[in-house]
């Protein structure tokens, strides 16, 4: 049995290790600060929360050529169960609430549409602002 049979589920959808599962009900929108933190500092997957020991690692994000994630970093096999799972990175569902503010609207409506796994043999991560960003190095594709 895997880290990722081990994660809790609801329904048929594996709850990510960046989402705190003891939340009533469980938010799939929400990171858990301390999670994300130990998926940084420990370098941590991001969906199964196990040591990821070497690359290729992948990264979800928007596709617009970007190397700089919110969400963690995770394994190759995690990020493509999150891909076929997650309502909200398959585009099916958007996980904001709509902004009345036009340019805070269009600034965030690429996180809804478009994404795509980016696999990287390298990889990093640093706190600006209070929060971290987890940086692909030496992208293979996107």
């Amino acid at each position: 049995m895997t880290l990722l049979d081990q994660r809790p589920r609801v329904g048929k959808m594996i709850v990510p290790f960046m989402v705190d599962e003891r939340r009533v009900p469980i938010d799939f929108a929400t990171t858990d600060a301390r999670r994300v933190t130990a998926c940084a500092e420990r370098g941590l997957c991001g969906v199964c929360g196990g040591k990821i020991r070497r690359g290729p690692i992948a990264f979800l994000g928007p596709d617009d050529g970007r190397t700089c994630f919110a969400d963690p970093w995770m394994h190759e096999e995690c990020a493509e169960v999150a891909v076929a799972q997650c309502p909200f990175v398959s585009g099916r569902r958007d996980w904001r609430k709509p902004s009345t503010d036009p340019v805070e609207a269009e600034a965030t409506a690429i996180y809804s549409r478009n994404m795509v796994l980016v696999l990287a043999d390298n990889w990093r991560s640093h706190r600006e602002g209070g929060v971290w960003h987890f940086e692909a190095l030496r992208v293979r594709r996107g």
